[in-house]
């Protein structure tokens, strides 16, 4: 029945825009393609397990990315070739996002898929509770929207928002794929930004936070965010929470530095056993496989601190640069990228290197990999 609603709700607002905006059709094409190298720590417990694992496989992927409007429906549709080194290439269509929105006075509403990002930090988001991006990838593809029913009412220091996100779902696979009733609000007070979130779902029960940014100076910027999860999958209330600066310079220089905690990251003590098991299973390549998914999770630790060091060329010449150290606190482990971009009209480039270690039982030196190098370049049409 839920389900129905939804649809029928689309179906409604499709045909309410239809009369005035069925022939106006603006649309733009990128190509995109990016390319890594994955190169393999030999001394990792896990190595016997790795040729049944895409450790260690270099990769590449061509995008092909459509965003624009065809009548009242906004899209964002990619079409993706991508393959790993000694396996057949895949293909697929993703349509990351297809909505339609109106207003009325000072309500806006919205219907269909949708890219819901929302927090204040670089490195961590612990109230992004509806998009749940993961931070800190290298060159990832587009962000793959939520489907939604949502109702805005906006002032002009103000906004609020009610959404319910996957319509006639419980619980998922995926807790981004959860049906869960969200609302956020949003004020402006001077120079600071003021936020809050709420979501209830099956999973989680309640998850309720807010954040803030601040612009005490012209060259300074701060922020913080904090998370209370009511309970997760063993019934224990978590909690998230970040602080950081932005320091920038007319030179175009900047320095941003966060540190964070994210309850529901694994111990340090965690990674510890699964090293110790890692050692009791080498005769067993299949065993050792399947030990290396624990490095699926989006946090390799609770307590985290970042530092990044970024150039911009202020004369405008299209380049720039960054230095990115992250350190995972509790077991001395870190990763290291270094990049530089280019940027000439419709043409982007990216090219680095990130590199991963630590001490012998933090979780970045148990990572199969020691480091990644990529290469990254877009047109747009």
């Amino acid at each position: 029945m839920k389900r129905v609603l939804f649809l029928l709700l689309s179906f409604l607002v499709l045909e309410t825009g239809k009369a005035d905006d069925e022939k106006e059709l603006d649309f733009a094409l990128k190509s995109r393609i990016v390319e890594e190298a994955h190169f393999l720590r030999g001394d990792s417990p896990f190595a016997a397990g790795l040729p049944l694992t895409s450790f260690g496989r270099d990769r590449a992927r061509f995008e092909e990315e459509l965003r624009g409007k065809a009548g009242p429906v906004s899209l964002l549709l990619t079409a993706t070739a991508s393959g790993q080194e000694a396996q057949q290439p895949k293909y697929k269509l993703v349509s990351n996002e297809i909505y339609t929105d109106f207003s009325v006075d000072r309500n806006h509403f919205t219907v269909g898929k949708k890219i819901l990002s929302g927090d204040v930090g670089y490195g961590f988001r612990p109230i992004d509770v509806i998009q749940r991006e993961v931070r800190l990838q290298v060159l990832p593809p587009a962000l793959t929207g939520v489907p939604n029913l949502s109702w805005e009412r906006f002032t002009a220091d103000q906004a609020w928002s009610l959404i319910w996100t996957n319509p006639g779902h419980g619980e998922r696979g995926d807790p981004k794929t959860d049906g869960a009733l969200a609302s956020r609000y949003y004020m402006r007070l001077g120079n600071t930004d003021l936020h809050a979130v709420a979501r209830v779902s099956d999973r989680y029960g309640l998850e309720a936070g807010a954040a803030f940014s601040t612009v005490p100076s012209e060259s300074v910027e701060l922020h913080g965010s904090f998370l209370q999860i009511k309970h997760d999958e063993t019934g224990v209330a978590r909690q998230k929470a970040l602080g950081g600066f932005t320091w920038t310079w007319a030179s175009g220089w900047s320095i941003l530095g966060e540190t964070w905690w994210d309850g529901t990251a694994p111990t340090a003590a965690a990674w510890q056993n699964l090293s110790v098991r890692g050692q009791q299973l080498q005769s067993i390549p299949a065993a050792l496989a399947g030990l290396t998914q624990m490095f699926q999770a989006p946090s390799y630790s609770r307590s985290n601190a970042l530092a990044r060091i970024a150039w911009t060329d202020p004369q405008a010449s299209g380049w720039s640069a960054s230095l990115d150290v992250l350190r995972t606190l509790q077991d001395g482990g870190y990763s290291a990228t270094a990049a530089i971009g280019y940027e000439a009209d419709r043409l982007r480039v990216d090219a680095g290197l990130r590199r991963f270690g630590g001490r012998a039982d933090a979780a970045y030196r148990l990572l199969p990999e020691r480091g990644i190098a990529f290469i990254g370049a877009s047109v747009a049409f």
